[in-house]
């Protein structure tokens, strides 16, 4: 089977939650056999490597990026060109979405929807449109919650949908969870994922500042690592108490969920679909605060099962959050909690073998 994966970057080089899915799932589908191509943007010279576990990658030049989407004529040619048994677009993705729609060629197309629009929501009556259009032409319409499911852009999906849980891979998970221990010290906070705006890190900032005893490291990088940074630097209630590391290696965020307390996933958009980082976090024995979004991450993580839930864009309810799982006793049965419902619920082998299943109906 040739599978061809479409969406607007890949891991590596850029470690987001949808680019390291990708990369996870086309490794299990060469491991399963098939021949794996996988067509980005992200350079700006077009180039094309194969990766040590047989994926070969094709990266297009980019002329700028609009609403954090790339503008790429050379990845909507190579899109339109494609010449595979399946046809997996990642959504939200117009560039590639546009090459796709105009392939006419034989094969199989299965979208899987990640997101609704965050701050492209203005490109709508355009966008809206042409997803339309791709989605009665999908065979599935894949989506990774009940939630993201019923959103009304999969109205024209019909009877296609397909629910289809993420999973964490297995590369993220330690050979033994955390085992939460009492707090000998402060509460040892992380934060894992993009420094982009809809992950509300300055909301958990604010919440920072309103506590003691309580020491934040934030894994990631993005366009707002510099003001981050600097607002760090320049608070005198943030000074000393934040780490922030913006090139860790998967390894060392594995070691990260296992040396602190709890994850924070303070969204405040529903950009935030799933939460895979807070997922994965889980998996590794920490409880979980994170923002009801009426998205995936509700799911997720329940509350008072697995973690806290609070509104988003609410630093006050966030630092009450954090002040809960001060107490052991209910920290320690939140950890047990979220460790059980990763390691069952969130099995990636059992998610790249559904997956797979639904190429063979697709290619059927």
């Amino acid at each position: 089977m040739r599978i061809a994966h479409v969406f607007k970057d890949s891991h590596p080089p850029v470690p987001a939650g949808i680019t390291r899915y990708m990369a996870d799932l086309a490794a299990a589908s060469a491991a399963r056999g098939a021949e794996v191509d996988v067509y980005v943007a992200g350079v700006r010279n077009t180039r094309s490597e194969e990766r040590p576990d047989g994926v070969r990658i094709h990266r297009f030049a980019e002329t700028t990026r609009t609403l954090s989407m790339p503008l790429s004529v050379p990845l909507v040619k190579a899109a339109s060109r494609i010449d595979a048994d399946i046809v997996h677009l990642h959504l939200p993705n117009p560039i590639g979405e546009l090459g796709a729609l105009a392939n006419r060629g034989d094969h199989a197309i299965v979208l899987s929807f990640h997101a609704q629009l965050g701050k492209q929501k203005l490109l709508a009556p355009v966008y809206g449109p042409l997803q339309r259009s791709l989605m009665r032409r999908a065979s599935h319409v894949l989506a990774a919650s009940k939630v993201l499911a019923e959103a009304p852009e999969l109205g024209a999906a019909g009877d296609r949908i397909r629910l289809a849980p993420y999973g964490v891979s297995p590369r993220m998970i330690a050979s033994e969870p955390s085992a939460a221990a009492r707090l000998s010290g402060p509460l040892r906070v992380l934060f894992v994922g993009r420094l982009v705006y809809y992950k509300g890190i300055d909301i958990l900032l604010d919440a920072v500042t309103r506590m003691d005893g309580v020491a934040l490291s934030i894994y990631g990088d993005g366009v707002l690592r510099v003001p981050l940074c600097e607002r760090i630097r320049t608070d005198p209630k943030l000074a000393g108490r934040i780490e922030m590391i913006h090139d860790a290696t998967d390894e060392e965020i594995v070691r990260a969920h296992l040396s602190h307390d709890v994850v924070v996933l303070p969204s405040v958009s529903r950009a935030e679909a799933f939460g895979l980082s807070m997922a994965e976090a889980m998996a590794n024995g920490l409880p979980a605060i994170s923002t009801r979004l009426g998205t995936g991450t509700d799911w997720v993580n329940l509350h008072d099962q697995t973690g806290l839930t609070v509104p988003p864009e609410d630093p006050v309810a966030l630092a009450e959050a954090l002040e809960v799982m001060r107490d052991n006793t209910t920290r320690m049965r939140l950890a047990h909690g979220a460790v059980s419902r990763a390691r069952s619920e969130f099995s990636f082998d059992r998610h790249a073998d559904l997956i797979h299943g639904f190429y063979e109906e697709a290619a059927a």
